[in-house]
């Protein structure tokens, strides 16, 4: 009967310590679950900035292409009129001298010309 009630005793024991360890795994059970819930929600709300990130970034990404084709043509425009402002300055200069060689041709025969009723003259 001693043994038994030892038996019995070690059992109750075992048992209690079992009853702990139960206990004790809930716990923890309840607090990883609740651990769990809040760690979906942290993942939610990541995605759902990362989500609004990557939109973001697409926005701001055909702006950037927007602006960049924009500032090219502006470029291109600029240095297209730019090399006509350059031709026509060029024709400019090229019908200044003509002009000035004509003009100089001219007063050359002038002088000839008046010589020559100076000379015609006496």
């Amino acid at each position: 009967i001693q043994k038994l009630h030892r038996k019995m005793a070690k059992i109750e024991g075992e048992n209690i310590q079992n009853k702990r360890l139960v206990e004790t795994l809930e716990t923890s059970l309840d607090e990883n679950e609740i651990n769990l819930r809040v760690a979906k929600k942290q993942l939610h709300i990541l995605q759902r900035e990362k989500t609004e990130l990557i939109e973001q970034t697409k926005t701001l990404r055909s702006q950037l292409d927007e602006t960049t084709a924009q500032f090219e043509y502006a470029r291109t425009s600029v240095y297209q009129e730019k090399k006509d402002i350059e031709t026509i300055l060029e024709e400019e200069r090229k019908a200044k001298e003509s002009a000035e060689k004509a003009r100089r041709q001219l007063e050359s025969r002038m002088e000839e010309l008046m010589a020559k009723k100076s000379k015609f003259m006496c």
